[in-house]
């Protein structure tokens, strides 16, 4: 299937900032699509390194139907 995956961090006093630009891939699910890309072990919970992703179907530009993963 075909995915968006776009990455952010974020600090206390800055907020949440896009990292780079919207990133294309094939992939069997949302989870590998991220992972695919950064080889970073990543979780829907837990303590986050300051950076995430969010990921979701190339159809769906509206982005509404999206999944996020923090990284570890």
């Amino acid at each position: 299937m075909h995915y968006s995956v776009q990455f952010f961090t974020w600090t206390p006093k800055l907020g949440v900032h896009q990292v780079g630009t919207v990133v294309e891939i094939d992939a069997v699910n949302a989870k590998l699509a991220a992972t695919g890309l950064l080889g970073l072990r990543l979780d829907e919970t837990g303590t986050a390194k300051k950076l995430a992703v969010r990921v979701w179907s190339a159809p769906d530009d509206s982005k509404a139907d999206c999944a996020c993963f923090y990284y570890h």
